[in-house]
């Protein structure tokens, strides 16, 4: 296994790993304003950084899904491509979730609960609300890799558990239900780890030292 495909295994499996800290740090992981303000006043360190964490996962997938999307080009390229440019804009887009949650740490240090929960409502509802949705289509790259991956000799129950878990996260960050996003990071973490396996043919044992350093 070339350095560049480990590096690229390894930032790919650290992605999940990191969002399942990102969803189990904060108290809420709700989009709902009063939510996020109560936790903000309460819970201000975990909040950040189940915030920071989240930022961190979601750059460790966009290299993950460029190295994956390089990984299977020659053997399935529509799908390659398809699925690394979903994968890529998806996860901009949650880059820019991130950010509004990040300017709305600071809007709840400087003002009241009831105002600052009007300004986070407003802001969901006309910026980040809008564009949240296309969040998903970095599910749909995953699930277009998961499938490219079949030509490259993975099973197809692999390529199904790549759909299972990203759906599942999704739902669950969707509902602000911890449980299944969670379920669905872990999910997501063992299928890519099988695709990484067929794809780069890596032992199980060089799999883990990868993925537990990426650089």
């Amino acid at each position: 296994m070339s350095k560049t495909a480990r590096i690229g295994a390894g930032v790919l499996l650290a992605a999940p790993l990191v969002a399942l800290i990102a969803n189990v740090v904060p108290p809420t992981i709700s989009d709902e304003a009063g939510d996020r303000v109560a936790a903000l006043t309460d819970h201000h360190t975990a909040m950040v950084a189940g915030i920071a964490a989240d930022a961190i996962s979601i750059a460790l997938m966009i290299g993950g899904v460029i190295w994956l999307a390089s990984a299977l080009r020659s053997r399935a390229p529509g799908l390659a491509l398809t699925g690394g440019v979903l994968g890529v804009v998806g996860a901009l887009v949650v880059l820019f979730h991130d950010g509004m949650a990040a300017a709305g740490v600071a809007v709840v240090s400087k003002l009241g609960t009831a105002q600052a929960t009007s300004v986070l409502d407003a802001a969901h509802s006309s910026g980040a609300g809008q564009v949240e949705p296309l969040s998903l289509l970095l599910n749909v790259g995953l699930i277009c890799l998961g499938v490219a991956a079949i030509k490259a000799g993975a099973p197809t129950w692999l390529a199904a558990a790549v759909a299972v878990g990203a759906v599942a996260q999704g739902a669950g960050l969707a509902t602000g239900t911890r449980l299944l996003a969670v379920a669905g990071f872990a999910v997501v973490f063992l299928s890519l780890a099988g695709v990484v396996r067929v794809v780069a043919g890596v032992p199980a044992r060089q799999l883990a030292h990868a993925s537990a350093s990426p650089a």
